[in-house]
């Protein structure tokens, strides 16, 4: 099944789309968020109601968009491996392993950045 390019093409996509929504979707917050801060009172509880309702949203558009990012790179890896021929593992592997320390630590500052920024006082 990993095999065929038109998986690999459409798993490639959508690691990249998931990717892109993630990173969009922490900007969105962070500047709604910071719209939010300025009006916050000006516009009353409906504006805040609203608000609220709209950070949660696109938090979990973002945990989604994580969640496709994870499968599809699990995807990609389970390919690199199937290719890799055994010799270059030594060397590659602990480029992969610190690419994917930095990502976790990326992607769950992130995240995490990103529940903040949805936390209404």
């Amino acid at each position: 099944m990993l095999a065929d390019p038109r998986i690999r093409l459409a798993n490639n996509w959508l690691h990249d789309v998931g990717t892109g929504l993630w990173a969009a979707c922490l900007l969105v917050l962070w500047v709604l968020r910071g719209r939010f801060d300025q009006s916050a009172g000006a516009e009353g509880p409906a504006f805040i109601a609203a608000m609220t309702e709209v950070l949660g949203l696109i938090f979990w558009l973002l945990v989604v968009a994580l969640v496709v990012i994870t499968i599809t790179g699990a995807l990609r890896l389970a390919y690199w491996r199937a290719e890799t021929p055994p010799e270059q593992m030594p060397t590659k592997r602990p480029a992969l392993i610190g690419k994917h320390i930095a990502f976790l630590i990326v992607y769950g500052g992130g995240t995490a950045w990103a529940w903040s920024l949805t936390l209404v006082p």
